[in-house]
């Protein structure tokens, strides 16, 4: 997958501009607050159809603008265009100038992993928030998973509006019990390759990256033992035990709304025992890792997204990400100035200031 054009309008800090992007390495330049990680939110984008750093699309236009509008045209096999319009009260999308009906029909046509400085945060955060960036990446490569995702949070939504009844219906709570527990099969069988798949190959990322031996690895917190090949029998005994706590608390206490992702390096949680340097390198073999799940499960490569985590890395790192990543797929990295080492390499270098970007050669977009 090739991200050959990028276009924006009204976009955060850009009024209009227009970029086009080499196949393998590119590098944009540009003091604090001048519009980089802007310009990888874009990408970000129309990858997901939201941001990665807010909830709240209106703050995506440019201010006093009536609305944003990003495109992008990127090869993946064959050439496709694809753009959104933001607007104050809604957005709409677009796939070769037409809107689509659905955003699942649009989630994933152009796949991006980034890695941005508060990715770190994941390690500390609730497990929300690592459950998000599992549903978003099993999103982006399985419309199935998107759609029992989405049919299980309305089922939830439901059950858990029937518990604040002060007389519970038990035999629709049964229905509602047998409809989440079917839906809750297909994720956890997804959430589980997913995470099979990660394995595959962070360990050897983090190896190479940190010059370190300890294992690293991923693991899935499930609901149920997943030891357990009839998930759901496990699923029916979990609803059933939970049932009288669920009806005195007035909520849904238990189900796959509930699990978690653990970093692990050298067998336990990174929180635990890793520096700040071995989380950055987890992560980073993390994203690394994500790569290469989405080749094998799509056999397209995404896109790499690396927000300003050159100035974070010692010589021989950096070097060994952009060895690394440069030899994967197409990259789109951000820095306030080129490292030494990546002068006169055949990387597209590009500067950005007050809203306009500039190409090595010297020209305007």
């Amino acid at each position: 997958m090739i991200v050959e054009t990028l276009r924006l309008k009204n976009f955060r800090s850009y009024e209009s501009c227009s970029v086009s992007l080499n196949p393998g390495m590119n590098l944009f330049t540009g003091a604090n607050a001048a519009g980089k990680t802007n310009l990888l939110e874009s990408l970000v984008y129309l990858s997901l159809t939201r941001s990665h750093r807010i909830n709240d699309d209106s703050q995506l236009i440019r201010h006093d603008a009536p609305y944003a509008e990003i495109a992008c045209r990127f090869h993946d096999g064959i050439d496709k265009e694809i753009g959104a319009i933001i607007r104050p009260d809604g957005k709409t999308l677009l796939l070769e100038h037409q809107p689509v009906r659905k955003s699942s029909e649009f989630v994933g046509l152009l796949n991006v992993v980034l890695f941005a400085p508060d990715d770190l945060g994941v390690f500390t955060d609730a497990p929300r928030t690592r459950r998000r960036i599992l549903n978003q990446e099993i999103t982006k490569i399985s419309p199935k998973y998107l759609a029992a995702l989405t049919d299980y949070q309305n089922l939830l939504k439901q059950r858990n509006s029937l518990l604040k009844n002060q007389n519970v219906d038990a035999g629709y709570l049964e229905v509602l019990d047998a409809q989440m527990i079917q839906k809750s099969i297909a994720i956890i069988h997804a959430r589980r390759a997913f995470v099979k798949g990660i394995n595959r190959h962070m360990e050897a990322r983090y190896q190479t990256l940190a010059d370190d031996p300890l294992a690293c690895s991923l693991e899935y917190v499930s609901c149920i033992d997943l030891a357990d090949e009839d998930i759901e029998t496990s699923l029916q005994n979990l609803y059933f035990d939970s049932r009288q706590r669920d009806l005195e608390n007035h909520v849904t206490s238990i189900g796959i709304h509930r699990e978690d992702l653990v970093f692990e390096l050298d067998h336990r949680n990174v929180t635990e025992s890793a520096s700040q340097g071995q989380k950055r390198m987890v992560m980073l073999a993390f994203k690394m890792a994500l790569l290469q799940f989405i080749e094998e499960a799509v056999k397209k490569k995404a896109v790499f997204l690396l927000d300003d985590v050159l100035s974070e890395l010692d010589r021989s790192r950096q070097e060994k990400l952009i060895e690394l990543a440069g030899s994967q797929c197409q990259c789109v990295i951000t820095a306030t100035e080129i490292p030494t080492f990546l002068k006169g390499s055949s990387l597209t270098e590009f500067s950005i200031e007050n809203g306009t970007i500039e190409t090595k050669n010297g020209g305007t977009r």
